[in-house]
């Protein structure tokens, strides 16, 4: 009975033993797996390595780029290719600069000698007609003067002696400067050309004022007007068309046509009032 009874308190505080030994292992095992759940594992989405994948591609077309193997990077997103571009435009403009530099002073440098060189420069005019001799600086005043009155509303009579001047003083005949002096007024835009020296003129419109003399039957329905024109030089037929919508004429008004298109007509010189033209009664 003693050996039984001896025999219990030990089994019993063997068991005991074991059974913490083992929740005590299960404790630390739950403990470990606990731990090892919350450290998650980072791996990348299929986008990311997509995206990873053409930033190396761009990285190797750069260098591709730079080292003259390639023209230019392609297979990049749209930021890197804007990127890849205004670094490409940063590099030409350096290299257009004079000094080379990020920090380029030539704008500066500019200003100051531009500055600097106003204060000294004065620009002198020179009048032609200090360079003639008495007689010649008459003549020239007098057919300024007679060109101004056969060419009205155009070129100053004193703008006129000038470029005869500036003629005679680059060696020109003295006749053959007033003649081409002539035609330069006669062309000047708003001048007002004689009606005999119409064909003379070198462009295709002109400018003239005289009175109607005559009107006459259209002979087409486009045609609104036809009659003649005349000066004291001469007498010029005119057509107006039905559809340049020009005021009505009557005979005996006196009126300045601006901007009319002149033209042969058999060996005669004729006018037509175009959309273009200007009826202007005086």
């Amino acid at each position: 009975m003693s050996a039984c009874g001896a025999g219990t308190p030990m089994s019993s505080k063997i068991n005991s033993s074991k059974e913490g030994s083992e929740v005590f292992e299960r404790v630390a095992d739950s403990a470990v797996r606990w731990e090892v759940d919350e450290q998650v594992e980072l791996r990348a989405t299929v986008a990311m390595e997509t995206q990873a994948t053409i930033d190396s591609d761009v990285i190797e077309a750069m260098a591709a780029v730079e080292s003259g193997e390639r023209e230019r990077p392609f297979g990049m997103t749209l930021e890197a290719q804007e990127r890849w571009e205004a670094r490409e435009a940063e590099v030409q403009r350096t290299r257009a600069r004079e000094d080379r530099s990020q920090t380029s002073k030539r704008e500066a440098v500019c200003r100051g000698m531009s500055e600097a060189q106003c204060g000294q420069e004065t620009v002198e005019r020179v009048n032609p007609m200090d360079d003639l001799d008495t007689e010649t600086r008459r003549a020239v005043e007098t057919q300024a003067a007679r060109i101004a009155s056969r060419v009205r509303c155009g070129m100053a009579q004193s703008g006129i002696a000038v470029r005869i001047a500036e003629r005679v003083n680059a060696g020109v005949e003295f006749q053959m400067a007033v003649l081409d002096t002539l035609d330069e007024v006669k062309a000047t835009p708003g001048a007002l050309v004689p009606i005999d020296e119409i064909g003379t003129v070198g462009r295709s419109e002109v400018d003239i004022e005289g009175r109607i003399s005559k009107l006459w039957t259209p002979s087409h329905p486009s045609i609104a007007q036809v009659g003649l024109l005349e000066d004291e030089t001469g007498t010029v037929k005119f057509t107006s068309w039905a559809r340049s919508n020009q005021p009505w004429l009557a005979a005996g008004d006196v009126v300045r046509l601006r901007n009319v298109a002149w033209n042969y007509y058999g060996n005669r010189v004729s006018v037509a009032l175009t959309g273009w033209s200007a009826v202007v009664f005086r």
